[in-house]
């Protein structure tokens, strides 16, 4: 990728580190106590795969969305859980970009493919330099939620790409080419982005709608 990597590990509105929720969240994770920076991002990957319940409805969806909100609020879905793990890659040194491409064949159940309006999803996951490379992770479905679906974990790889979750059999998500990279994320073109692929999920309210909310629209 073309970008400073300097400016990549800089604290910004969004991504913002040096908030004490950010900043406790990489302590808590255990970062500081890996033998190595790569063991450090796996130990962050980790704590934002597990730690942040995967949740696409009711959460915070608003253009204040900072990573702090993220921790505080302890939800969210893939967009949440990549804004943590870049700022949390910036607050080791790890350059990290936010980045977006539009996937098929995604972990999803009824309820989520109404609330997105098909099977097509704008899918947000992280860029980072490590190990002279630039390599890509996505800690979004948790642990729990993998054994619910009987899928395997995504696992955190740090000499390459991590990204295509398992799903059915065999199959993994399906990237349709289309990335796009937010080296300083502005929540206004994030909800842009988001609105356009899924418009139903941008509320007036801040929130993406409630499951029994979506329900009642469509009986309506």
């Amino acid at each position: 990728m073309n970008f400073d990597r300097l400016a990549l590990v800089k604290s910004t509105e969004v991504l913002d580190y040096g908030n004490p929720a950010v900043s406790s969240f990489v302590e808590d994770a255990g970062c500081y106590r890996a033998p190595s920076i790569a063991g450090a991002v796996e130990r962050l990957h980790d704590a934002v795969r597990d730690g942040i319940d995967y949740n696409v409805f009711n959460v915070p969806l608003h253009e204040g969305l900072r990573a702090s909100e993220v921790v505080t609020y302890g939800s969210g879905f893939c967009l949440h859980k990549s804004l943590l793990f870049v700022a949390g890659c910036r607050k080791l040194g790890v350059p990290a970009v936010l980045c977006s491409d539009i996937v098929t064949n995604h972990v999803a159940d009824r309820a989520m493919l109404k609330l997105v309006g098909g099977d097509e999803f704008l899918h947000w996951y992280a860029q980072i330099y490590l190990n002279g490379r630039w390599c890509k992770a996505a800690p979004v479905f948790n642990a729990l939620l993998c054994s619910l679906y009987g899928i395997e974990v995504l696992r955190f790889n740090p000499h390459g790409d991590a990204v295509r979750q398992q799903y059915r059999g065999n199959t993994s998500l399906v990237f349709m080419g289309g990335e796009r990279r937010y080296p300083n994320p502005d929540m206004r073109e994030v909800l842009a982005a988001i609105q356009k692929m899924h418009p139903r999920m941008v509320t007036p309210s801040g929130r993406t709608p409630t499951s029994q909310s979506l329900s009642a629209a469509a009986h309506a």
